[in-house]
């Protein structure tokens, strides 16, 4: 269980911080995940992380988000993190001028919304937050996305076992 637990947390790390893609031999192609959605000019894809797997298994990634997001209170559990993204001239593009806040709503109906910050990642910005994902359960997750025509609310179901 630890294993496939620290390997979905790996996924994880990588998919944020490698931008969502694998290469190809001839170009470049997204890989598939549940937890990307389209929201018609572009996509939108998130990640949960344990507090305690990144601190244990990727200290320098713990450190960059500390610097970006300032240290998780002590109720803070997980980190959610938010890649906007459009495919352009075949190639990914991140996007980064948007104001993001995120809606967790727990098992038990306990909702936080907060606004999240941006930080870098190899080939463009995120955007994250801390949040007390500490009840196991199906989480509702909302993205909503501030930009000049209004804003978007993208919506993820997440299970914390």
């Amino acid at each position: 269980m630890r294993k496939v637990r620290a390997l979905a947390v790996l996924w994880g790390i990588l998919l944020l911080f490698v931008g969502f893609k694998a290469v190809s031999a001839q170009e470049e192609t997204v890989v598939p995940t549940p937890l990307t959605k389209n929201v018609g000019d572009y996509y939108v894809s998130i990640g949960v992380f344990s507090i305690e797997d990144l601190q244990r298994n990727f200290p320098r990634a713990y450190k960059l988000l500390v610097k970006h997001h300032g240290e998780p209170s002590d109720k803070d559990t997980h980190h959610l993190a938010v890649s906007i993204w459009k495919r352009e001239n075949g190639k990914i593009v991140y996007l980064s001028g948007y104001d993001v806040e995120a809606e967790v709503r727990s098992p038990i109906f306990r909702a936080v919304r907060k606004k999240l910050s941006r930080y870098p990642h190899q080939y463009g910005d995120n955007y994250g937050g801390w949040f007390d994902m500490s009840d196991k359960g199906l989480y509702h997750i909302a993205v909503i996305i501030k930009e000049a025509g209004g804003e978007k609310r993208v919506t993820f179901d997440y299970l914390i076992q």
